[in-house]
């Protein structure tokens, strides 16, 4: 079945995360190592909200994460610092190449587009605006609203429902293998993006497409 809406994940998935390592280093002596460890970390205590029934905003979880990263090395860092330096470059971050002209060529060919993030509502407009492609999507969905984190099922059946579509009718997009087995769980159909040092979760649920470009989805909609 052919999609009729597509969600797209941000960091990491859309927008390039260069930036970002380049300036969170500046508060970890400086190793860009730490920062993946960082994000991966942010994840894991993001699932850990979930799971105790908690919720922080995607921020002062990424702090505390990062506080904790800079602690594991013996670096002092306190999470005010931390939060400040995250807000100053999560949300100016680029668009990876390919990006523009695939939300291109879907949007006029009449696929609706839906951004579903992690990140707040504050954080994820604004992460939008500077790639310059908040434009290309009809909904723009922070799970601040629904107060839980991807991949709780609750986000993918909610988000499907904002977007008034089925699940087995929807397609998630993500360069990250718990997002597209959460999806994939809950009926929706789902592409894994191979972006550089990303491999779907190989005791996850298998995506419907596993792609190298976000270009490759132009062909698989069929337009």
């Amino acid at each position: 079945m052919t999609p009729r809406v597509i969600f797209f994940d941000i960091n990491e998935t859309l927008l390039d995360m260069q930036a970002i390592k380049t300036g969170l280093a500046s508060v970890l002596n400086g190793d860009e190592t730490l920062v993946d460890l960082w994000f991966a970390n942010l994840l894991h205590h993001s699932l850990v909200e979930t799971a105790s029934a908690q919720f922080h905003d995607f921020i002062d979880v990424g702090a505390a994460a990062l506080t904790m990263v800079a602690y594991s090395k013996g670096i002092s860092l306190d999470e005010a610092t931390a939060k400040e330096t995250i807000k100053e470059h999560i949300t100016k971050l680029p668009a990876h190449d390919d990006v523009v002209p695939t939300l291109e060529a879907l949007q006029s060919a009449g696929v609706t587009l839906v951004a579903l993030s992690n990140s707040s509502d504050a954080g994820l407009n604004a992460q939008l605006t500077f790639a310059n492609i908040k434009h290309y999507f009809s909904h723009v969905l922070s799970v601040e609203r629904i107060r839980t984190y991807k991949p709780n099922p609750a986000v993918y059946h909610w988000a499907c429902q904002q977007a008034n579509v089925k699940n087995e009718e929807a397609m998630m997009v993500a360069a990250h293998g718990w997002d597209v087995s959460g999806a994939k769980a809950t009926g929706m159909q789902t592409a894994f993006v191979k972006r550089a040092g990303k491999m779907m979760y190989p005791l996850g649920l298998c995506p419907d497409y596993s792609i190298s470009s976000l270009k490759e989805l132009i062909s698989i909609i069929e337009l």
